[in-house]
């Protein structure tokens, strides 16, 4: 028994000191896009999260010491419709980029919170920095970071997709509509282990299907899409939610 216990004492302790030496970061943020309109303001929003897992470098012959993962899905903005009743929309994708190239959208927070780091002029700061911004810090999504628009004539169906181009909503909308916004917000990531079971924290969005079926009907056949030459706009399901 005294054996035993002595081992698990330096299993434990093992344990403790790797977690130290290769620590594991966590942050949420919400996304918020805001459409003028010709019926008024239009809103939708997102909350995704961010670990990044450090680890010893032989564990990859020295290739890397880390790697991030995103979680969560995009934003759904529902519009109203047209005369004829259909449907308007647009989706904030998991990317960045005219054509959704910019698939490492977990790099967008590390640049837009670069301002709010302690007043020093920063063009990106680390997952850790992020993870130590206080709840309610706020930035304005521009240029490069805005994600990547799309509409859905039909939400059913992923082939009626169109590309939004920030600043020309009325391209594809008509007059009166405008992008007005897209904001990025640190929310809580709630303590660990309560974030296992849902107890603690801002919950991730997971609610896009409802809003666009053809993730449901289309599930594995967006999953195995390929791009094609020349590039063009593609919904693959990981544009979506991952």
């Amino acid at each position: 028994m005294k054996t035993l216990g002595v081992l698990l004492t330096v299993i434990v302790v093992g344990i403790v000191a790797y977690k130290l030496a290769y620590p594991t970061t966590v942050y949420r943020f919400r996304i918020t896009v805001n459409v003028d309109t010709p019926r008024g303001p239009k809103t939708g929003s997102s909350v995704l999260e961010v670990r990044h897992r450090t680890y010893p470098a032989w564990t990859t012959l020295g290739n890397n010491t880390g790697e991030s993962r995103l979680t969560g899905e995009a934003v759904f903005v529902d519009l109203g419709s047209n005369p004829d009743g259909r449907p308007l929309n647009v989706v904030a994708l998991l990317a960045n980029g005219p054509r959704a190239e910019g698939v490492d959208f977990y790099l967008v927070p590390g640049m837009a919170f670069a301002p709010h780091w302690k007043g020093e002029s920063k063009h990106f700061i680390t997952y850790r920095e992020v993870s130590k911004l206080p709840v309610g810090t706020r930035a304005e999504l521009q240029g490069n970071l805005i994600p990547t628009l799309v509409s859905f004539s039909n939400p059913s169906d992923p082939n009626t997709a169109r590309v939004v181009p920030p600043d020309d909503f009325g391209s594809i909308f008509g007059p009166g509509f405008n992008l007005h916004s897209v904001e990025i917000e640190i929310v809580s990531r709630g303590t660990w282990p309560l974030t296992i079971f849902g107890a603690s924290g801002t919950q991730m969005t997971r609610v896009i299907e409802r809003s666009l079926p053809f993730l449901v009907t289309h599930r594995e056949k967006l999953k195995r899409l390929i791009d094609d030459m020349p590039p063009r706009f593609q919904p693959h399901y990981f544009l979506f939610t991952r």
